[in-house]
Parts: structure tokens; sequence; C-alpha cells
């Protein structure tokens, strides 16, 4: 049986706390093999998928074809953005409207996720803001399609795609965007600041960009507040799963064991 004198530790073991370790490390799979969801996770993600789309196809055709009070209130507050327009504010909007935009949110996406496999040596912050926006823009895309809302009746400052007016994609993409940004930034620090400001861009950035997108002619009301809602429910989503993936587990063990250690 080995001792300790005073502290030190005797030759045997130290031979056997060194091999302790190497053992382990050699076992450890490198951290790009490691998955940022396993199979339930994944299984989850796409069950919320069909979900949310089939409750955002159901209130939009409500709106559509049965809501005519909720269609009058639309356009109540589409005529009322329509007459307060200044060459101020359509510059303001544009560039509330473009925060949210493919043109920015892809190449940021992609900056954003790059920096975090740099930084952390993970999949899980890539997995997060990936995620979200896959499952928001899943939900959109099929369910804009199915409804094919037509755009306010007021002139459109930016150009119509091909998608319907419902519900609005950038508004989802606001939250999901934003919002998992947030979710990193709370990770990865106890800065008071930097949370503070994470997660007031996570609430203030939606609200702008729906906004905007209803100055703008672009979505109604509804559209707006359905499109936060995904965005929303999508981050919270994908959330769950990747803070119960793999990587996040293994990283978890790591940090426990640094600590104990």
């Amino acid at each position: 049986m080995t001792e300790t004198v005073r502290g030190v530790t005797l030759p045997e073991e130290r031979a056997v706390a060194a091999a302790v370790p190497a053992t382990t490390e050699r076992e450890r799979p490198s951290w790009w093999r490691v998955r940022p969801v396993d199979r339930r996770g994944l299984l989850l993600w796409l069950v919320a998928y069909a979900v949310m789309t089939a409750v955002a196809i159901g209130v939009g055709l409500l709106v559509v074809h049965e809501l005519g009070g909720v269609r009058s209130f639309d356009e109540r507050v589409a005529h009322w953005f329509g007459r307060h327009r200044t060459d101020t504010w359509n510059s303001i909007t544009w560039a509330g409207s473009m925060i949210a935009d493919t043109y920015v949110k892809v190449p940021a996406t992609l900056i954003l996720c790059g920096f975090f496999l740099w930084r952390w040596r993970r999949w899980t912050e890539p997995a997060l803001l990936l995620g979200a926006l896959a499952l928001e823009v899943g939900v959109f895309v099929t369910s804009s399609i199915v409804v094919d809302r037509a755009r306010p009746s007021i002139h459109q400052l930016d150009p119509v795609p091909p998608t319907g007016a419902f519900p609005s994609g950038h508004s989802a993409a606001a939250v999901a965007f934003y919002g998992a940004i947030a979710i990193v930034v709370c990770w990865h620090t106890r800065r008071h600041l930097a949370r503070a400001v994470a997660i007031a861009a996570a609430v203030v950035m939606p609200i702008v960009v729906g906004t905007s997108r209803m100055y703008r002619g672009m979505h109604s009301f509804t559209d707006v507040v359905v499109g936060l809602v995904i965005g929303i429910l999508s981050l919270w989503v994908t959330w769950l799963v990747v803070r119960d993936g793999p990587a996040a587990r293994e990283a978890h063990g790591e940090a426990l064991g640094e600590a104990h250690g």
C-alpha cells in the first residue's frame, strides 16, 4: 500500500497517477468527432419542426380565411405605418430590416460559427446557432408556401420575395440569431455588462426588425407576432437539444474534472 510522506507523493503513487490521465486522454475522441446532438435530441428537433409547422399553417389559414376581425386590425396597422412614412424613417427601417436579411445573416452566421469552433473546440455553440436558424427557416418556408398570404395593401418598399407574407421570416430569424448569441455569451462569461448587452440585443433587435418589416409594407402585425413566436420556440427547442448533447456533456465533465483536480 502506498503512503504519502508530508504531502509528497511516493514514486509508485506518482506512476499510477500519471498513468490514469494518459489512458483517459488516449481513449477520449477528438473534439471534432463528438456530435453536438444525439438521436433523441435530433428526433425532438424534427418533431418540433412538424408540430410547429402544423400549428403555424393552422393559424395562418384561420387568419386568411376565417378571422376577418384580425385581418381588419392588420390592415389598420399597415395603413397607419403607410401614413407616417418619411425619408428618415425609410432609411432607418431599411437598416432595421437588413440586420435580419439573408445577405447579412448567412455570412455573419458562418463567421460566428468559425469563431466558436476556433475558440471553444466543440460543436455545441455552432449547433445552437445553426440549429435554431434552420428550424425557424424550415417552419417559415413550409407554412408561408401553404398559407400564401398576400402582402399588406400598402406600397412595399422592398423587393417582394416568392414566399407568402405569413409568417415573418425576418422576425423569426432575428430571434433565433440574436437569442443564440446571447445564450453563448451567457454560457462563457460572468461579466454582467456583457450579459446585459447580449440579452438586450436579443430582445430589442427582433422588435426593431418586426417593426421595420411592418413599416416597409412587407408584413402585417399578425405575421410579425407569429414569426417572433416561431423564433422563440426554435431557439428554445434547439437549446434543449444541444445543452444535453454529447459535446456539451463531455465539456461539462471536463470542467468538473478540472474543478476537482
